[in-house]
């Protein structure tokens, strides 16, 4: 047998180790970018689940939110005529606090803030802040623009211009705040009332 030939076996034993040694260690590698990209694939999707059942939570708790508002106003009447004035101020208390709290699962916020201001000029009244109306009449007011405002966000719609009657409360809203800061402060309450804007 000659050098040669033993030589050139023994070399191409050797690049035929190490093409398979190379072979094996990339295939080791590829397979561990595929089980990484399928871990992240994994963590991508369940981030995602997450992000959606969030949602669709969040969904479902203004969708009863809106609910529990519409229904405080059914739970809590307040006529115009023939009521008691301490029921109008009962019904008008639990209306509020219903209001006050609902609104903060209200996910659009031009809705939400304009919840807070039916609520905000509805504790104003009870303190009879509200020049012209009585509480019976902001009530009433506040429910025919509560269920406008309702109404169109459950069907989409981009929620319309206030009520006749609400509109000009709305338009009085800063005289309206001045008095019942007025009235706050006459029965010797430092509390200054925060913009609707926090809401």
């Amino acid at each position: 047998m000659e050098w040669g030939t033993v030589v050139s076996v023994a070399v191409g034993g050797l690049i035929g180790l190490s093409g398979d040694t190379i072979g094996r260690i990339g295939a080791r590698r590829q397979a561990q970018r595929a089980r990484q990209e399928s871990l992240e694939d994994a963590e991508s999707a369940r981030r995602r689940a997450i992000e959606d059942e969030s949602r669709a939570a969040k969904a479902d708790r203004e969708r009863r939110a809106v609910e529990n508002i519409l229904g405080a106003y059914l739970e809590h009447p307040v006529r115009l005529l023939n009521q008691p004035p301490h029921e109008t101020d009962r019904s008008a208390t639990k209306i509020c606090a219903i209001l006050g709290f609902e609104q903060s699962f209200l996910l659009d916020r031009e809705l939400r803030l304009r919840i807070a201001e039916v609520c905000y000029l509805l504790d104003m009244a009870q303190s009879g802040s509200v020049p012209g109306h009585s509480l019976a009449e902001v009530a009433f007011l506040s429910r025919s623009e509560t269920r406008m405002l309702m109404g169109a966000w459950s069907r989409g719609d981009t929620l319309p211009e206030s009520v006749e009657g609400w509109r000009q409360l709305r338009q009085l809203r800063p005289d309206i705040e001045a008095r019942w800061q007025g009235t706050l402060r006459d029965n010797g309450s430092s509390i200054v009332v925060p913009p609707l804007s926090i809401y």
